[in-house]
């Protein structure tokens, strides 16, 4: 579901669904990997298929704990359906879209 990679950025890839059944454990793991961040993060959602309003908490937790570290979020591969969910939450205000 999540995997964390990180080298020149803090690379979070999410993979099929982040909804209410697994967010919890995506906020975890995610938590974990933002402490004591030092480089930008990229969500790299190329193949997650869907994200509930319980999935996009989760990327607001990694939103702000870019920008209470000074870094930049970048948000990577989405489909069409997933960046028009980012698109309609306004959540693209915040996050760049590459």
């Amino acid at each position: 579901m999540i995997e964390i990679i990180k080298n020149e950025q803090l690379v979070i890839k999410i993979k099929e669904r982040l909804d209410a059944t697994n967010s919890a454990q995506a906020m975890e793991v995610i938590s974990k990997a933002l402490e004591g961040l030092t480089t930008d993060i990229k969500l790299d959602v190329s193949e997650l298929e869907y994200i509930s309003s319980a999935g996009l908490q989760v990327i607001l937790k990694c939103a702000k704990g870019s920008k209470s570290a000074g870094k930049e979020i970048y948000l990577f591969g989405a489909k069409d359906g997933v960046l028009e969910i980012f698109k309609i939450s306004g959540f693209l205000t915040f996050i760049k879209e590459i």
